[in-house]
């Protein structure tokens, strides 16, 4: 058969978990022009197809953990117009003629010629270069972008149906109000909902309604007129100003002060803002993205937040889920971080042990990927080669609080027959739950006591202190 120059430059994923195989196919493909990438596993495989979006992906079925067809149906509802041709030693079988039917371009058996392989790699190309020119003639100024929450959060079954979501609601108009746990990416799905909408080319302006105070959240949002208040010298705008044409982020709207949220909806309802210390409205055009990790509809019972405001900023809920939610996302998420961290701490650090994936993937993450962030970094800090189970400092949280409420719960009756302050009972437990995490953090460090302190993210003055104060002392060392 022909040779496939005119592919050349086009890019085939090989996944594959025997490591000959890969490289015997790399050496063939790039033989013929092409760009060759390998992939020994599922994860990987979905890691480089999310970030390197092939032309067409030769697949095992037959693999362990997760198998070929999981990997295509994960690969589809990413790209379902990248083909994939499968590989496998039991042709004919059940398994393969499903996978077809779920939508491979086709399939080898192995062992297969080499001559077989690229004609049908050749007709899987020629398919996508058709694709790629029928949608150029039916959307010539189309660009073609990587989906945010797709490559940053993971491509878990929740995960692809809220960026899916996403990408249909960020076309509207509506305004979305995101709900979720702390630390799960709220931010980031209000950022996806910018970037897919028609104001992507404008402002995106965030307001951390939890980290100021009411009189400068005030002047932050709707800016203020010269002479004001004492301190206005000049006049400034607000962020409802500067976010004009774009998208304006509230994260954590149930900390917006109540005395304000009258004057946040009447904006919202004439599209008109008015600076403190001036009369005169001046319009706006933003869109309104807010989150909250608290139950909006709670804080309207207990007379905190506006039910009209409520209902104004809810033009379209989003659930972002917690990472306890979506497990299978958490090699890839680590994997991530990883690299991060390796790079800002100067560190070559291989990867995880299976032990210390097993670890991750048992534990609930109360404070999700905001949490895993602080592990792995922290892991990465202390780990010579490969991240260990014994680094991961996952149940070091749950411990300390079990340990309080322990602590709390073991009162002295002698201090309740002689009528003990409740600040004495405070004082004196708190300093017990203190000692105790100080004594196992050291034990878990091998009484390394900087390496302690890091950990508990003190000075090594305080922990030298607290040592000698609580009188620890390293039993091998007497």
């Amino acid at each position: 058969m022909e040779g496939l120059e005119k592919y050349r430059g086009m890019k085939i994923l090989i996944v594959d978990d025997e490591e000959d195989m890969c490289i015997l196919l790399k050496r063939l493909f790039e033989r013929q022009g092409l760009t060759a990438m390998m992939a020994m596993d599922g994860d990987s495989a979905l890691d480089q197809f999310r970030k390197d979006e092939p032309d067409a992906v030769v697949l095992d079925i037959l693999m362990p953990r997760m198998d070929g067809r999981e990997v295509m149906l994960r690969m589809r509802r990413m790209n379902p117009e990248i083909p994939v041709i499968f590989m496998t030693a039991l042709a004919g079988v059940p398994g393969a003629v499903d996978a077809m039917k779920a939508g491979a371009f086709d399939y080898v058996a192995k062992p297969f010629e080499t001559s077989e392989i690229l004609e049908v790699l050749s007709r899987a190309l020629d398919e996508r270069l058709m694709r790629r020119k029928y949608q150029s003639l039916q959307q010539p100024e189309r660009t073609v972008q990587k989906d945010l929450l797709l490559d940053t959060m993971g491509t878990s079954d929740v995960v692809v149906e809220l960026a899916a979501t996403v990408r249909r609601i960020a076309r509207t108009q509506f305004d979305v109000l995101i709900a979720g746990e702390a630390g799960t990416g709220k931010a980031l799905a209000a950022q996806a909902v910018h970037e897919g909408s028609e104001r992507a080319g404008k402002s995106f302006v965030t307001l951390a309604c939890d980290a100021l105070n009411e009189s400068v959240m005030e002047r932050e949002l709707f800016g203020y007129e010269r002479g004001a208040f004492p301190e206005a010298t000049d006049s400034q705008s607000g962020k409802l100003e500067t976010a004009h044409g774009g998208t304006l982020f509230f994260d954590e709207i149930s900390a917006f002060p109540l005395r304000l949220q009258a004057r946040l909806l009447r904006v919202l309802q004439t599209n008109g803002v008015q600076r403190l210390g001036s009369e005169v409205p001046i319009p706006i055009d933003v869109r309104i993205v807010a989150s909250s990790s608290k139950d909006l509809h709670d804080l309207i019972e207990q007379k905190k937040f506006r039910a009209d405001l409520f209902y104004r900023l809810n033009e379209y809920g989003l659930h972002v889920p917690s990472l306890r939610e979506r497990k299978t996302d958490i090699p890839y998420l680590a994997s991530r971080c990883l690299m991060q961290y390796n790079k800002e701490l100067d560190k070559s650090i291989g990867g995880f042990t299976p032990k210390a994936l097993e670890k991750m993937l048992a534990y609930n993450w109360p404070g999700n990927v905001a949490q895993l962030r602080s592990v792995v970094r922290r892991a990465v800090l202390f780990a010579e080669d490969f991240i260990t189970a014994e680094q991961l400092d996952l149940e070091v949280d749950a411990e300390k609080r079990t340990r309080a409420v322990m602590a709390m719960a073991e009162i002295d009756e002698n201090d309740i027959e002689h009528g003990i302050p409740l600040k004495d009972h405070v004082k004196k437990h708190t300093a017990h739950v203190e000692r105790q995490i100080l004594l196992e953090t050291l034990k878990r460090t091998g009484w390394n006591k900087a390496k302690a302190a890091r950990i508990l993210q003190i000075d090594y003055k305080t922990m030298q202190t607290k040592v000698k104060e609580y009188r620890l002392t390293d039993p091998q060392q007497g």
